[in-house]
């Protein structure tokens, strides 16, 4: 009688647990229990993360009028050490080896935003970040947001003299850098 009645209550146990899962996944706000995986390198070629409109690359000097549009979010892929040393003033720091609670915070800050910029040491490690988020914020049902990549990367943005901040990552703990520049 025991082992009936205990394998009841695992049926049952089983049986809600599943029926939970799948009401979850079903809800646009359900709990994510996906993992972010970041690429090995973030100089490799990514491959179209899924859905959405495709990541766009754009010189610095087109990019830099959105910078201070509220609906505009930045974000640094490069390591911590040169964030500290110097970055696009107001990026959030997310580099290419963040954990995937750092990737869905990003994803998160999104909403109500429609421009995501994406930038690092240069063209290429952005855009895997970038189409990674892009693909994660169209599963979100984030279809219409616009996803960009500095060409060139920061290295870029600095040659061409505009705003720049430093000082340490306060999500990452990097030690402070060099002195702001402009």
């Amino acid at each position: 009688m025991f082992a009936t009645t205990l394998g009841r209550a695992a049926c049952l146990l089983l049986a809600g647990s599943a029926l939970g899962l799948a009401v979850n996944a079903a809800r646009p706000d359900g709990v994510r229990f996906t993992k972010f995986a970041p690429p090995n390198s973030c100089g490799a070629e990514a491959a179209p993360a899924g859905g959405g409109a495709p990541v766009t690359v754009l010189r610095p000097t087109d990019v830099v009028a959105l910078c201070n549009d509220a609906d505009t979010l930045l974000a640094d892929v490069r390591p911590p050490a040169e964030f500290a040393e110097g970055h696009v003033t107001g990026a959030m720091h997310l580099p290419c080896t963040s954990s995937g609670q750092a990737a869905s915070a990003a994803v998160d800050r999104l909403a109500g935003r429609h421009t995501l910029i994406v930038y690092g040491d240069g063209t290429d490690d952005a855009k895997v970040v970038a189409d990674e988020l892009r693909g994660r914020a169209s599963r979100a049902g984030r279809t219409d947001l616009r996803v960009l990549v500095i060409e060139g990367g920061f290295e870029a943005w600095n040659h061409a003299g505009l705003a720049c901040s430093s000082g340490p990552c306060p999500e990452c703990g990097a030690p402070r850098g060099g002195a702001a520049r402009k």
